[in-house]
């Protein structure tokens, strides 16, 4: 389970399902914790959308509605 990390954010029009887009690639758990249906974002503190861009230097928090304990 990861805490934090720093991620390159390429051009100022990257938007957040880019970032969760990118993550989900990685595979295995993560595709299914970052499912769009129960994934929660914040961007320096504020609630933000998936079409949103994320500037250089945010912020994210990114959790998850659905518990580790589901199936």
């Amino acid at each position: 389970m990861m805490t934090s990390e720093r991620m390159v954010i390429p051009d100022k029009n990257f938007t957040l399902k880019q970032v969760l887009t990118r993550l989900r690639k990685r595979g295995g758990r993560w595709g299914c914790e970052l499912d769009d249906s129960h994934v929660i974002c914040t961007v320096d503190g504020v609630s933000v959308a998936l079409s949103d861009n994320i500037l250089v230097g945010s912020k994210l928090k990114i959790g998850s509605r659905k518990s580790v304990f589901e199936p």
